[in-house]
């Protein structure tokens, strides 16, 4: 993962690749969606069974996890530092986990930031520039 500032446009530039796999996820979920429409388009002639309550359990969780990933998750590659409210940090099984936490209420994920000098170098970054940590 590559983070930095960028001056001249006064935001930060983060290259992870996270737009293709929300939207493969995305896609999925889309299929997963209509793949539960397929298989519970002839319950009235067959009843419900185990398959059914499966696919219906299967499906609304596709809703769900569109709904999360168009409306609380943001995949921005250039974002403005007026748009940062502040860096989250999540500890999960003692494996930090960062985001940053967007004015408009969503999220990016920065999943990438493996070693501490990433790190260290997003903190000074995000310190800086007199955001909230």
């Amino acid at each position: 993962m590559k983070i930095k500032y960028n001056e001249i446009e006064n935001s930060i530039e983060i290259k992870d690749g996270l737009k293709n796999q929300y939207m493969l996820l995305k896609f999925i979920m889309a299929l997963n969606l209509l793949n539960a429409g397929l298989n519970l388009s002839d319950v009235k002639e067959t009843g419900i069974g185990f398959i059914e309550i499966f696919w219906m359990i299967l499906g609304i969780l596709s809703i769900f996890m569109i709904y999360v990933f168009i409306t609380k998750k943001s995949t921005l590659e250039n974002v403005p530092i007026e748009k940062i409210k502040r860096l989250k940090e999540k500890s999960f099984f003692g494996k930090k986990r960062f985001s940053l936490e967007l004015i408009d209420g969503k999220r990016r994920n920065l999943m990438e930031l493996k070693t501490q000098s990433e790190i260290d170098q997003l903190r000074k970054v995000i310190s800086d520039r007199c955001i909230q940590n």
